[in-house]
C-alpha cells in the first residue's frame, strides 16, 4: 500500500555526464546553462505506474467527517487498513474493519476481490478489542509520542537510521513546505558585487571538525503530551474481572500532574476508580468524558494539554519527510561513527515494551525460521504476483531473522547465552539462541588444518555465505539452503543459522551427497542420483564442471561441487546444500605465486590457501571465451563457404545454436582423490588447465582493465566502502590490493594517484582491522574503550601526544594471571604490526613513517570506525599540538575512553534480490542510453513499482532506482518530479547507507543541483554544502570528481552575486585539475579560463588577465590557434586587458580626487562575450 501517490515513488543514483574525459558524478553547471524557469508544475500522482489509482472515501464514526486514501485495485484490504492507522488525521483508530454495504471486507483479499472500485464508499467500523489488539493500540500511541525518531530497545547501537534532510533544509533559514522552497531568492537584478550572506559564508576549506558532523539544528526531541504512560501495577487482570471484558490496567500521568488509572476493556477504554494503593475496576460516573474507543481520544477527553500538545507534536512530525518518520524495515538501519546521544529519561513504560510486543508468554517470538524461510520459497512464482509477493516475503523474513541472529551474537560474545557443549573448549561452543544456532568461526575440527587453521576458517565463513547467497539468486526448484547470517562483534566473528529438522541427531543417513566425516565414524562419500540431478541445473548456471571422484576404498561417484559441500535430507524431505565455501575453484596462480615460502625472498606466505576465484569472475571468464569461441566458430563457417561448402544461410544459425560448453571443477588443485586410468587423468588435465585459465584471465586482463577504468576516470571510488565495490564488481579479491596499488604507483600517472591513496588507505583500515580484533577478542565489554583509545591514540594521535600512555582498566578481574596485550601497545609497535600484516597480505611495502605521508587521519578514523563498528562522541578531535591546547588539562591525548560509547556488530548476510526489478531497471537504463527515453522512463517506473513492493521504500535498491528517475525527470525538465524522487533518494540512502556514505554524499549533491535549476539556489546550495562537509571527511582535496562540485558550487554562488566566494571554488578546482591531470592539460586550461571570468566578475582584472593568459597558452598548446576555445580566449584578453587599463586610470582619479585635484567620473563594468558567441555557442567537453 504507497504511503500516498508521492511516497510510492522515490530516487537513486544515476551519474550524469560531464566533461571528458572526466565522468563525474554531477552536472557541471560552469559548462551548462540552466533549465528554463517557470515550467508547468506537476503533481506527482500524474505519474501512473501499470495500474491506475482511485481515491477511496471512508467515513468515520460517529461523526460526518469523511477521510480520503489513494489505492489501486491489486492492493490488500488491510494495506488501506494500515493507510489509516498511520494518517495523522485517523491516527486515533486500530481496533476496527471497514465495511462496505453492510458487508464486512476481508482483510487479506484485494480491493478488486472484494468489488471496491472508484465511486465505492467505505465505512469505517470500530471492532471489539482483545487483548492483542488493546496491546496494539497501546504500543500505537507510544510510537506516536516518541516523534519522529523512536528509540526502540531492539537496536543495537546510538541513533540507528538518522536522515538530516529536513535539518539541513531549514539550517540556512529555508522554510520547506510540501517539498517547495518559500524563501525568496537573492534579486538577480542586484548591482554585480552585492553579495549578501549564502550558505557558503564562513565555509571553512580543509577537514572539519566532527563538532559539525550533526547539523546544529537538529530537532529529535518530540512535544511532550504525557508525563508518563505505562502498565499499571494491577495487572495481571484477575479471573473475576476477565469475565466482564477487562483487558489491561494502565497508569497515566497528565501534564496537569493528574494520574488516571485507566482501563482496556473490550469496548474501549474508559477511567477507573483505582489508586496507587486501592484497586476498584468499576468506572467513573461520566461516561461521556471518562469512557472512548480509542485511548487517544479517552486521555484528550481528560486533560486539555494532552489535547494542545498532541496536535502540535503532529505538526511538528509533519515539518519531516514522511520517509524520515517511518521504520526501516527490510534491512539493517545505518548506525553513523559520529553520535551525539540524547539525553536519557526516565521512562517506566521502557520496561513493558517485551510484554507489549510478544503477551504474557512470549508466544509471539518463538519461531520456527528455517520452516519460514523454506515455506516462502515455496511459493508460486510463476506469475509476476506471486513472484513479487514471495520475494517481499522472503526479504521480510530475512530481515527479522537478521534482527534476531545479531541479538543472539551479541548474548554469545557477552557470556549471556549458554553453550548446549559446555565441557568442551569455549572456541568449541555452540548455541541455541531464539531458535538460531550460533558456532563461532575457528577451526575447531581440524578441517583447516593444512589450509591455514583459523584464518582460512575464517575465511570460509564469508565464502560459504558467498556460495548461500549465489545458490539464492539461481532459485532452483527442489533445493534448499539454510539461513545464514555472520556477525563479527567484539572482535569474535560469529556465524547464525537457521535449525534444520534432524540437524543434530547422528547424521549416518542424513548426507545423502559429498564427503561426510564427523571425526567418530568411517567416512563416507555418496551422490544421491536425485540430488545429482537437482544439482546438475544449479551447475550450468555457475559453471560448475561435473566430475569424479574416489574414496580410500575406491568408490567412485560423480559430483558437482567440491568434496567439502554436503547435501542432507531433512527429516522436512526437503534437500538442503551447505558447506558452500568451496563453490568456485582456487586461484591457483595467486597461490602458487605467494602461498608457499621462496627461498630469499623478504615477503613470508600468505597466511591461508582458501585463496578462491570470485563468482563475478567466474561470469566474466565465461563471457570472454564464449566469445572467442563464437569469434573462432564464425571463422570456421566462413572459411568452409568459401570452399563452397556450405551455405551463408546456415552461418549465423549453426553459431548461435551450437551450445558453448565451459565448466570449472572447484576440486581442481586440490587434495581430492581421482580415479584411476587415463580418461580420468585426461579430463583432470583438461579441468585444471581451464582453472588456471581463469585464473590468469584474473591476473592478465581483469586487472589491467580496472586499471583502465581508474585511469580514464569511468570508475572515480572516493572511499574504501566504493573501491571495494569497484574491485568486486570485476571479480577482483581484496588480496590483490597490493598489486593495483603498485600498478597505480609505477604508472607515474597523476591519473592514478588517488587511487593509489586510497589503496594504501584500504590496506592500513584492513591491517588495523585484524590488529584491533585480536586486541579485544578477549577483553571485559568494560575494557574495551580503553584498548580502542589506546590504539587510536597510537595510530592517529602521535602529532598531538608522541607518547600515549595506555590507560588502566578499573575492571575488577580477580584472575591475576590475566594480562592484557593493548597495555603493551606503542605507536611504533603499532605501526610496524600494520607494515607486516599489510606485507602478508597484500604484498605491498609501507614505508617506515607512512602515518606521516600522504595519509588523512579523519578519513582514516572513519573507515576504522565503520569496520570496527565504533561509535564515537562529536566533537572535534586534535590530531595535532597547538598552543591553544595547553590550557586544557584534561586532554593529554586525541581520544579518551569516554570518547567511545558504544561497540556496533558487523553484519553480512545473503540478501534476497528481486531478479525481475533489476532486469526490468536495466531495462529502462538501457533503452534512455539508446535515445528512446519515454519507454525507457516507463520501464524504470515499472521497476520502481516492483523494487517499491519487494524491498519496501527505504532500501538501498529502491533508493537507486529514486535517483534513476530523479535524473531522468532532470534531463526531461521536469524538475518537480526530480526533485520529488530525489529528496526520496536522499532520505532511503542517509537511513540505509549512512549519513556520510558515498551514496548519499551524492545524492545530496544532485538534489542541490536540481533545487539550483528550479530557482531555489540558496537552497541547493544547502545541500551542496552539507555534502562537501561530508566530502572533507571522507577524502579531502584533490578527488578527481571534487573539481566538478567546486565549479558548480562557484557557478551557484555566482547566480546569488557573491563574487569573492565563487572565486575560492574556482581556484580549488583549478588546484585539483592541476593535481590531476597536470598543468598541460585542456581541463586545466578550461579551469583557469572560468577562474579568469569569475575574476572579471569581481572586477579584479590583473588576477583575471594571468589565469587567462595561462586558459591561453594551455589552449594554443593543445587545440592549436584555430579553436573556438582559444579564440574566445584571445578576445577575452583583449577586453580585460582594456579594462584593467580603464580600471587603473579610475585608480588614478580615484586618488586625484582624494587630493581634491579632479572630480571622479562614474563607471561601470560589463563582462562582454566574444563575438562568436553570439553567433554559435561554444564546444563543451
Amino acid at each position: 500500500m504507497a504511503l500516498d501517490k508521492k511516497s510510492a515513488s522515490e530516487q537513486a543514483s544515476e551519474q550524469a555526464p560531464v566533461q571528458a574525459p572526466v565522468p563525474s558524478f554531477l552536472v557541471d553547471l560552469s559548462k551548462r546553462s540552466s533549465l528554463e524557469k517557470g515550467q508547468t508544475e506537476k503533481e506527482l500522482s500524474a505519474v501512473e505506474l501499470d495500474e491506475p489509482s482511485f481515491k477511496l472515501t471512508i467515513n468515520l464514526p460517529n461523526s460526518q467527517l469523511k477521510t480520503y486514501v489513494f489505492a489501486n485495485p491489486s492492493e490488500l484490504v488491510q494495506e488501506v487498513r494500515q493507510f489509516i492507522i498511520e494518517s495523522p488525521d485517523t491516527c486515533s483508530y486500530t481496533c476496527f474493519y471497514l465495511n462496505w454495504k453492510g458487508r464486512r471486507l476481508n482483510d487479506y483479499k484485494e480491493l478488486q476481490e472484494e468489488g471496491i472500485t472508484q465511486d465505492s464508499e467505505l465505512d469505517l467500523v470500530e471492532d471489539v478489542y482483545t487483548e492483542r489488539e488493546a496491546r496494539i493500540h497501546l504500543i500505537h500511541l507510544r510510537e506516536l509520542l516518541a516523534g519522529p525518531f523512536k528509540q526502540d530497545t531492539s537496536y543495537v547501537g546510538i541513533d540507528p537510521g538518522l536522515s538530516f534532510l529536513t535539518a539541513v533544509t531549514t539550517l540556512h533559514g529555508n522554510t520547506h513546505i510540501n517539498g517547495k522552497d518559500t524563501k525568496k531568492s537573492i534579486d538577480e537584478s542586484a548591482p554585480l558585487g552585492n553579495s549578501s550572506r549564502t550558505p557558503f559564508t564562513g565555509y571553512e576549506f580543509g577537514s572539519p571538525s566532527l563538532a559539525k558532523f550533526i547539523p546544529e539544528n537538529f530537532q529529535r526531541t518530540p512535544v511532550k503530551c504525557v508525563e508518563s504512560l505505562f502498565l499499571s501495577g494491577w495487572n495481571p487482570v484477575p479471573f473475576e474481572r476477565r469475565s466482564r471484558g477487562d483487558l489491561l490496567y494502565l497508569s497515566v500521568t497528565t501534564l496537569e500532574g493528574d494520574t488516571q488509572h485507566i482501563t482496556a476493556a473490550t469496548n474501549g477504554f474508559f477511567v477507573n476508580r483505582s489508586t496507587m494503593s486501592d484497586f476498584d475496576p468499576s468506572p467513573q460516573v461520566d461516561p461521556e468524558k471518562f469512557h472512548a474507543h480509542s485511548l487517544i481520544t479517552l486521555i484528550q477527553r481528560v486533560s486539555p494539554a494532552f489535547m494542545k500538545n498532541f496536535k502540535a507534536l503532529q505538526e511538528f512530525v509533519g515539518r519531516f519527510h514522511i520517509f524520515e518518520t517511518i521504520p526501516v524495515n527490510n534491512c539493517i538501519p545505518a548506525y553513523p561513527w559520529v553520535v551525539k546521544p540524547s539525553k536519557h529519561l526516565h521512562e517506566l513504560s521502557r520496561a513493558d515494551e517485551i510484554y507489549l510486543n510478544y503477551g504474557t508468554d512470549a508466544i509471539d517470538s518463538f519461531r520456527d525460521w528455517n520452516d519460514e524461510f523454506q515455506t516462502q520459497r515455496e511459493y508460486p512464482r510463476i506469475e509476476l504476483k506471486d513472484r513479487v509477493l514471495r520475494e517481499r516475503l522472503l526479504n521480510k523474513i530475512q530481515a527479522d531473522f537478521t534482527e534476531g541472529a545479531v541479538k543472539g551474537a551479541i548474548a554469545v560474545v557477552n557470556g549471556n547465552a549458554v553453550p548446549f557443549n559446555p565441557r568442551d573448549p569455549e572456541e568449541e561452543h555452540m548455541y541455541v539462541y531464539n531458535n538460531i544456532f550460533f558456532s563461532k568461526a575457528f577451526d575447531t575440527r581440524g578441517n583447516f588444518v593444512n589450509l591455514g587453521g583459523n584464518d582460512a576458517a575464517h575465511v570460509a565463513t564469508g565464502k560459504d555465505l558467498e556460495g548461500i547467497r549465489k545458490m539464492n539468486s539461481i532459485d532452483i526448484e527442489g533445493l534448499y539452503t539454510l539461513g545464514c547470517v555472520i556477525i563479527d562483534y567484539k572482535g569474535t566473528r560469529i556465524v547464525a543459522q537457521t535449525i534444520v529438522p534432524g540437524i543434530f541427531r547422528r547424521q549416518d543417513d542424513s548426507i545423502i551427497y559429498g564427503f561426510f566425516d564427523n571425526g567418530r565414524d568411517e567416512p563416507r562419500l555418496c551422490s544421491d542420483p536425485q540430488f545429482h540431478d537437482i544439482l546438475g541445473k544449479a551447475a550450468k548456471a555457475l559453471h560448475i564442471a561435473e566430475h569424479s571422484v574416489s574414496d580410500a576404498k575406491g568408490k567412485t561417484v560423480r559430483l558437482y561441487t567440491s568434496l567439502e559441500t554436503k547435501g542432507l535430507m531433512g527429516d522436512d524431505g526437503r534437500r538442503y546444500l551447505f558447506d558452500l565455501y568451496r563453490l568456485n575453484p582456487i586461484d591457483i596462480e595467486f597461490q602458487e605465486r605467494e602461498c608457499v615460502e621462496k627461498e630469499g625472498s623478504q615477503i613470508p606466505p600468505y597466511p591461508h590457501k582458501l585463496t578462491l576465484l570470485r563468482p563475478e569472475l567466474i561470469e566474466f571468464f565465461w563471457e570472454h571465451k564464449c566469445r572467442v569461441w563464437a569469434k573462432e566458430k564464425t571463422l570456421n563457417k566462413q572459411k568452409q563457404q568459401q570452399e563452397g561448402s556450405l551455405e551463408t544461410s546456415t552461418i549465423t544459425k549453426e553459431v548461435k545454436n551450437d551450445e558453448f560448453d565451459l565448466a570449472l571443477n572447484p576440486d581442481s588443485f586440490t587434495e581430492y582423490k581421482k580415479p584411476a586410468g587415463e580418461e580420468h587423468e585426461a579430463q583432470q588435465a583438461v579441468d585444471e588447465e581451464n582453472v588456471r585459465s581463469a585464473s590468469k584471465f584474473l591476473r592478465e586482463t581483469m586487472i589491467p582493465t580496472l586499471i583502465v577504468e581508474f585511469a580514464t576516470f569511468s570508475s572515480s571510488p572516493i572511499d574504501g566502502a566504493s573501491l571495494t565495490k569497484a574491485m568486486h564488481r570485476r571479480g577482483i579479491n581484496m588480496r590483490y590490493l597490493g598489486m593495483i596499488a603498485s600498478l597505480a604507483d609505477d604508472s607515474h600517472d597523476k591519473n592514478m594517484e588517488h587511487i593509489k591513496h586510497l589503496g594504501i588507505h584500504e590496506m592500513i583500515i584492513r591491517a588495523t582491522k585484524r590488529i584491533l580484533r585480536d586486541l579485544i577478542r578477549n577483553l571485559p565489554l568494560t575494557v574495551v574503550p580503553q584498548c580502542i583509545a589506546h590504539f587510536l591514540n597510537c595510530l592517529l594521535g602521535t602529532s598531538f601526544n608522541p607518547n600515549p600512555q595506555p590507560y588502566p582498566s578499573n575492571y575488577n578481574n580477580s584472575d591475576e594471571s590475566v594480562h592484557y596485550s593493548y597495555l603493551e601497545l606503542t605507536p611504533s609497535s603499532l605501526v610496524q604490526q600494520i607494515r607486516q600484516t599489510v606485507l602478508l597480505r597484500f604484498r605491498y611495502c609501507l614505508p617506515e613513517q607512512f602515518i606521516d605521508h600522504d595519509i588523512r587521519k579523519l578519513a582514516l578514523l572513519r573507515e576504522i570506525c565503520f569496520r570496527n563498528g565504533i561509535q564515537i562522541f562529536a566533537q572535534g578531535y586534535h590530531f595535532t599540538k597547538k598552543k591553544s591546547h595547553g590550557k586544557n588539562k584534561k586532554r593529554q591525548t586525541t581520544f579518551l575512553p569516554q570518547d567511545i560509547l558504544n561497540i556496533l556488530p558487523i553484519v553480512k548476510q545473503a540478501n534476497t534480490k528481486c531478479v525481475f526489478a533489476e532486469e526490468t531497471f536495466e531495462a529502462g537504463k538501457l533503452m534512455i542510453a539508446q535515445g528512446q527515453r519515454e519507454t525507457g522512463g516507463e520501464l524504470l517506473l515499472q521497476s520502481l513499482s516492483l523494487y517499491e513492493q519487494s524491498y519496501g521504500f527505504l532500501h538501498p535498491e529502491t533508493a537507486k532506482c529514486y535517483s534513476a528517475l530523479a535524473m531522468f525527470f532532470y534531463h526531461n525538465e521536469e524538475l518537480e518530479f526530480a526533485l520529488e524522487f530525489q529528496r526520496k533518494a536522499v532520505v532511503a540512502l542517509e537511513r540505509t547507507c549512512g549519513v556520510d556514505s558515498y551514496e548519499a554524499v551524492h545524492s545530496y549533491l544532485h538534489l542541490g543541483l536540481f533545487e539550483h535549476a528550479a530557482g531555489h539556489t540558496e537552497l541547493g546550495l544547502s545541500y551542496m554544502r552539507h555534502a562537501m562537509q561530508y566530502w572533507e571527511i571522507i577524502y579531502g582535496s584533490f578527488h578527481p570528481d571534487g573539481a566538478t562540485a567546486d565549479n558548480n558550487v562557484g557557478v551557484m554562488l555566482q547566480n546569488l552575486r557573491d563574487f569573492e566566494g565563487s572565486i575560492k571554488f574556482f581556484e580549488r578546482a583549478k588546484e585539483t585539475q592541476e593535481n590531476v591531470f597536470g598543468k598541460d592539460h585542456v581541463l586545466t586550461g578550461e579551469s583557469y579560463h572560468i577562474l579568469g571570468k569569475a575574476l572579471a566578475l569581481a572586477e579584479d582584472f590583473k588576477a583575471a588577465l594571468n589565469a587567462e593568459k595561462s586558459a591561453y597558452k594551455i589552449f594554443l598548446s593543445t587545440l592549436g590557434a584555430d579553436h573556438l576555445k582559444t579564440k574566445e580566449t584571445e578576445y577575452l584578453l583583449r577586453e580585460w586587458t582594456s579594462s584593467a587599463v580603464q580600471t587603473a586610470k579610475m585608480a588614478l582619479q580615484n586618488s586625484l580626487e582624494n587630493q581634491g585635484k579632479m572630480p571622479l567620473k562614474s563607471s561601470s563594468f560589463q563582462l562582454k562575450a566574444p563575438p562568436t558567441a553570439n553567433k554559435k555557442k561554444l564546444p563543451r567537453k
